[in-house]
């Protein structure tokens, strides 16, 4: 990679990834809040950290050796862990998803787009809707792609995929005969972040 901060990027990423699994491996990643405490506004189980504070819990532990595969649409996962993960980065975060269950994650920056003609192009009837009737058109609009773009990630099949699926509200949804459910993370001024996961529906 020539782009200095793409190079950041996806040596952000794996640290993080070492971090999660370590973590997964050994059991200890509920009691690991340290850091929630200095971070307002974040829920149970999601951390941030800088470079220096990633650094320093990593500290001295030896690298955990990882094996990828690959499915059909080239989505990363592993090979001998009973884990499957995502990560994303968007501005100057990265972000890691780890699960027992499959899972697609990601963060969006707010950042200045002509939100309009993108949600012309690309978002459902019921999305494009809410967000003109929507006083907080950035958020929404970005919430709305966040969403996209986990789910996309979770089926490995991309956000095209999904551009004029209504994926807006609803915490459940079938989508294409399938249960899935997003969580969706406040707590960093700027951001949208999604997670989603396969889910039984009721």
């Amino acid at each position: 990679m020539r782009n200095a901060k793409s190079r950041a990027a996806c040596l952000g990423a794996g640290l993080l990834l070492q971090l999660a699994v370590g973590e997964a491996l050994c059991g200890t990643g509920a009691d690991l809040n340290f850091l929630k405490e200095r971070r307002d506004g974040l829920p149970n189980g999601i951390r941030c950290y800088s470079v220096r504070e990633l650094l320093e819990t990593l500290g001295e532990t030896p690298c955990i050796p990882v094996k990828y595969r690959y499915n059909k649409n080239g989505k990363p996962y592993f090979a001998e862990l009973p884990f499957y993960f995502n990560l994303s980065h968007s501005g100057k975060y990265v972000l890691c998803g780890l699960s027992e269950e499959e899972i697609g994650a990601d963060i969006q920056q707010h950042c200045a787009c002509d939100r309009r003609r993108l949600a012309g192009r690309f978002f459902s009837e019921q999305e494009k809707g809410a967000l003109e009737a929507c006083g907080e058109e950035e958020a929404l609009f970005f919430r709305i792609w966040a969403r996209k773009e986990a789910y996309g990630k979770l089926t490995g099949e991309g956000v095209a995929h999904v551009l004029d699926m209504n994926l807006m509200m609803e915490k459940r949804m079938v989508v294409n005969g399938r249960g899935v459910e997003f969580e969706e993370i406040d707590g960093i001024a700027g951001y949208s972040i999604a997670f989603c996961r396969y889910s039984k529906m009721d």
